[in-house]
């Protein structure tokens, strides 16, 4: 099914070029093609070949190859001068669809303008961050609701005062009472100022307070780790992406504090207690209350705190009464928990003052005439249209018979063969000795999904602890061998050490091989059928269209392309 690479590279082009805000001019010396008024550069094909997935390049690096993926990029562009030659630029579902975007990403768009070209990466912040490359701690933490708080606990614990007792008496988290549990963090997964207060502490050493979404927190350092490393030249991509991602959070958010500077920002922290008292249970985020169910307003409060402010800005002010109204009119998923104390609270209100703020400094600022962003808009409303187009004259028109679907199947028996499936719950610990003293509790009775949470490093997901997706042989070289040579059920293996840390692996499930029935492979190969019918019909469309479409291809220019090794900074300006 080679030609369905085709669908899938169309739609993964018109997103590669969506927001890059880097572009320079066209240089019409190096145009490569022309597709009615439109103009790919020699720059522009560079850029969006380094940009998609490897897997959707062609295999072929010579001039076929180019031209197979320059052809990619032009039916990019036919689709989109159809889509708005058939007016699929005033469908509802298109108009809707860009001003919910336009909603969301103008203010993302607006930050990132702003730190866009002060992101640098050098060799020496690489070769420091190798240092610490998979350097995990062991801490404890003390939780507090405010400030205030937690600079009067950082300066019992600066006089010499005991970490569990100070926990105890100031700590909200679940676990204060025993005087904090252990956990772990895994450097590259904080924001950069908690990440940098984190790992330069020594062992045995305290935080200053550090705000967080539950809230400020001081952690103390129990013990650093650092398990086996790829090679600096192996992880030299990897830390690459890592520290450009940390470096635009760290300028973001001095874009962030600037603005909330400039507009007098304040939190009245005395009355966040408020708030959050009226706050409902959590409930679970897989079972979402019926909006339709809902008795309005959701939480309840005297009448005595309604007009309390919670965050003043400009002449502006949130009171209690309003962040009711805000918490009636937001989707439960971004509603505020409990479970995340004050500080989620102080999340819910920021991103509703943040949103208006960046609107006035966008104004400002003329953000919308910006060209990139015109530029970027552009792409995206085609993107829409395109898919759009897509849906009406190719996906609804297709249709894949029981017949064809049997005859698939007969024909191709041995695609369906399952070898032996395995599910599996992990603890993955900073060290080998958490991870034996792990193994040693669930051997000792207690449960394991307590063991693998209280254990197990941040960058293991709950999904992951709790069970993984059936796995088969193969697919993870990190743990295979050890998962695959515990013989029964409800087994553990012993601890061992990966790339991500010191490892134990418990056998939850077991799915012996066999070929799958009929049955069950019915909607896989009802997708495989329709996309290859899909491809058919978008290559037939695309025939047709390509010849009433003005197209030159300038192969000596493209010849020129510079895609045989992907170069660390210095592609061409497009």
């Amino acid at each position: 099914m080679r030609g369905s690479r085709s669908v899938l590279l169309i739609v993964t082009l018109l997103l590669s070029v969506l927001f890059v805000l880097s572009c320079g001019r066209i240089d019409e010396n190096s145009t490569v093609a022309k597709v009615a008024d439109r103009v790919i550069t020699l720059g522009i094909f560079e850029q969006t070949y380094w940009k998609v997935d490897p897997k959707y390049r062609p295999e072929d690096k010579g001039i076929d190859g180019l031209k197979e993926f320059l052809n990619t990029m032009i039916n990019k562009d036919v689709m989109a001068i159809k889509a708005g030659e058939l007016g699929y630029d005033k469908d509802p579902y298109v108009v809707q669809a860009m001003e919910a975007f336009k909603k969301v990403s103008l203010p993302a768009a607006y930050l990132k303008l702003r730190v866009a070209d002060k992101i640098k990466v050098t060799e020496k912040d690489l070769k420091d961050a190798y240092e610490l490359y998979h350097t995990n701690v062991q801490i404890k933490q003390i939780l507090t609701d405010t400030k205030a708080q937690g600079e009067e606990a950082y300066k019992l614990l600066q006089e010499g005062a005991d970490f569990e007792s100070v926990c105890q008496r100031y700590s909200k988290d679940p676990d204060a009472g025993s005087g904090g549990r252990v956990g772990t963090a895994v450097w590259g997964m904080f924001e950069p100022e908690l990440q940098d207060a984190l790992f330069s502490a020594p062992v045995g050493g305290v935080t200053p307070p550090i705000e967080m979404r539950y809230g400020y927190i001081i952690f103390k350092v129990l013990e650093k780790n650092q398990p086996k490393r790829k090679p600096f030249e192996e992880a030299k991509s990897e830390l690459e992406k890592l520290l450009q991602r940390l470096e635009e959070i760290r300028l973001t958010n001095q874009v962030s504090d600037q603005v909330r500077v400039k507009h007098n920002f304040k939190w009245h922290d005395d009355n966040l207690g408020v708030a959050f008292d009226a706050l409902p249970p959590d409930r679970p985020l897989t079972t979402p209350p019926d909006r339709n169910a809902e008795v309005y307003p959701l939480l309840r409060f005297d009448e005595r705190d309604l007009d309390k402010p919670l965050v003043s800005y400009d002449s502006k002010t949130i009171t209690v009464r309003d962040f009711s109204d805000l918490f009636d009119k937001a989707s439960f998923f971004t509603r505020p928990r409990r479970e995340f104390r004050y500080g989620d609270v102080k999340r819910f209100l920021m991103e509703v003052v943040m949103n208006e703020l960046v609107v006035v400094e966008m104004r400002d600022a003329k953000i919308e005439e910006e060209p990139v962003v015109i530029t970027a808009f552009a792409k995206k409303q085609e993107q829409f249209m395109v898919d759009k187009m897509y849906q009406e004259l190719i996906d609804k028109q297709t249709d894949i018979t029981p017949d064809e679907v049997t005859a698939y199947y007969n024909d191709n028996l041995e695609r369906f063969r399952r070898s032996e499936e395995r599910r599996l719950g992990m603890i993955l610990a900073g060290s080998k000795e958490r991870a034996d003293e792990a193994r040693k509790k669930i051997m000792a009775g207690e449960p394991f999904d307590t063991v693998s949470a209280q254990y197990s490093t941040p960058d293991l997901t709950r999904e992951e602890r709790v069970g993984t997706q059936f796995v088969s042989k193969g697919q993870n070289p990190d743990f295979d061998d050890a998962a695959f040579a515990i013989e029964n059920v409800g087994d553990l293996s012993p601890a061992f050490e990966t790339t991500r840390g010191w490892m134990v692996v418990k056998l939850l499930e077991r799915r012996p091989e066999k070929i799958m029935e009929l049955e069950d492979a019915t909607d896989s190969i009802r997708q495989s059928l329709k996309v290859v019918k899909n491809e058919a019909r978008l290559k037939s469309l695309l025939d047709k269209w390509r010849t009433e479409i003005d197209i030159k291809i300038y192969d000596k220019v493209l010849l020129k392309a510079n895609v045989q090794e992907k170069p660390m900074k210095s592609l061409r300006s497009s």
